[in-house]
């Protein structure tokens, strides 16, 4: 699934988690004024659109979360555990492929569409 898929006008934040910093790819899918979040990949360079992000109101902003502080932390771990005292988290699974069929579940993702997990059992 597409972010344009899930939110025709846009995005409102595109996090990066994945270290691979493609801001040319995230801006096109932001909303006016949305933001571009980079929280991995330390020894990257990354090239910027200026312009598509200057027409989009937008921003790049990096995250850390070494750089929060004890007060923000403990304010997390409150959230956190309120979270998980209301019950167990529980993921949305896709399907369930024997190990055998990895290539399938390979498939599945590069076709896109797949909404949830894809779980791989030996």
């Amino acid at each position: 699934m597409l972010a344009r898929d899930g939110a025709s006008d846009g995005v409102d934040v595109w996090w990066d988690t994945s270290g691979r910093q493609d801001v040319a790819a995230a801006v096109p899918l932001l909303r006016r004024g949305g933001r571009v979040i980079l929280s991995a990949g330390l020894h990257t360079t990354v090239s910027l659109p200026g312009g598509a992000l200057y027409a989009r109101d937008a921003s790049v902003r990096g995250f850390a979360i070494s750089n929060a502080t004890t007060a923000d932390l403990a304010t997390a771990a409150v959230a956190v555990n309120r979270l998980l005292a209301a019950g167990p988290p529980t993921a949305r699974v896709a399907a369930t492929i024997p190990l055998a069929d990895a290539a399938r579940a390979h498939r599945l993702l590069e076709a896109g569409g797949v909404r949830g997990r894809l779980v791989v059992v030996p």
